[in-house]
């Protein structure tokens, strides 16, 4: 059978094709003679049952693509409608937040055969959440606690040494992101709480954020395909590259693979292979699994082709599949 590859995502406008993993990875299985379908994710009806939506794929073919391209980065062939059993991987890049509409259409990506390699399979994508899954893994995360109460959420800041980082559970790109002293009034944590709940996180303040920021690890499998250091502009304390942070090279500490490792091996079992590791000094602090990005800053500050090393993963784990 012909290999073909299909890319889930966004609609066009949506994505920034500098930066696209998507976008990236396209180019270079397109230079490898792959074939490779792009599907308008919220051009389909979620309403469907199952079967029926995954017979009948809005794609189109992507015919070439150029990054340098703002508007129509990549050429697409005319609308079809095509079965999921045609494609041998699909790659799932809707972006967060992780909402109904989310849902609603990864659902039926679980009932996809087996045989299909997803990068990432639901419903691990959802069922999980990128912020509370350190907590599988205490010997290498912050202290990190889920408050499902605004009683808990004023516990767990009042019991912090020092600053507290409050996150709700399922935004993106430090969207929400607040920091709060441990004496902060009731009044603006209550507000945190209401306008994020009905769960969100806590964990310490990490100097080491300010001393030398945030470091983005990118694995596919056991593989690590690169890292960047994120640090956060002048007067922030955001590491997110959408927030004004500045890519810069860091390379990963001993204690940092060995992480990457433990993590992928309970991941990668549940259809997770495709992660991003976030790491303030040695301390994981997330782990992203429903789009992670990054390999475009990871090629520019390292001088490396990141998107050849996943693509060779991927050729790999598809013929194993098969």
């Amino acid at each position: 059978m012909e290999t073909r590859y299909l890319i889930v995502a966004d609609p066009m406008d949506r994505l920034d094709p500098t930066f696209d993993l998507g976008v990236c990875v396209s180019a270079e299985l397109l230079a490898r003679g792959i074939d490779v379908d792009y599907m308008d994710l919220l051009s389909h009806d979620a309403s469907l049952d199952s079967a029926t939506y995954l017979a009948t794929l809005p794609v189109r073919r992507i015919e070439s693509t150029d990054a340098r391209r703002r508007s129509d980065f990549w050429r697409l062939g005319p609308p079809r409608r095509a079965d999921i059993a045609q494609y041998q991987v699909v790659l799932q890049r809707k972006d967060p937040p992780v909402d109904e509409g989310f849902v609603a259409h990864h659902r039926h990506f679980v009932h996809a055969p087996e045989s299909v390699l997803q990068i990432n399979r639901p419903p691990a994508t959802y069922e999980l959440s990128e912020h509370s899954i350190v907590l599988r893994y205490p010997q290498y995360s912050a202290p990190t606690t889920v408050c499902s109460s605004f009683d808990e959420l004023l516990a767990s800041v009042r019991s912090q040494e020092g600053e507290a980082v409050c996150k709700p559970m399922n935004t993106y790109c430090g969207i929400g992101v607040t920091f709060v002293a441990p004496d902060s009034p009731d009044d603006v944590l209550r507000g945190f709480w209401q306008a994020w709940q009905p769960e969100v996180i806590v964990q310490p303040y990490l100097p080491a954020i300010e001393e030398s920021g945030d470091l983005r690890i990118l694995t596919l499998g056991r593989r690590v395909l690169g890292s960047v250091l994120r640090v956060p502009a002048a007067g922030s304390r955001l590491a997110n590259l959408h927030q004004g942070a500045t890519a810069e090279p860091l390379k990963p500490t001993p204690r940092q693979l060995e992480c990457c490792r433990y993590v992928a091996d309970d991941l990668n079992p549940m259809g997770l292979h495709l992660l991003g590791l976030d790491f303030i000094g040695e301390h994981l602090t997330e782990v992203n699994f429903t789009s992670p990005t990054t390999l475009v800053q990871i090629n520019q500050v390292n001088g490396i082709r990141g998107d050849r090393d996943m693509v060779d993963e991927l050729e790999t784990m598809r013929r194993e599949l098969g």
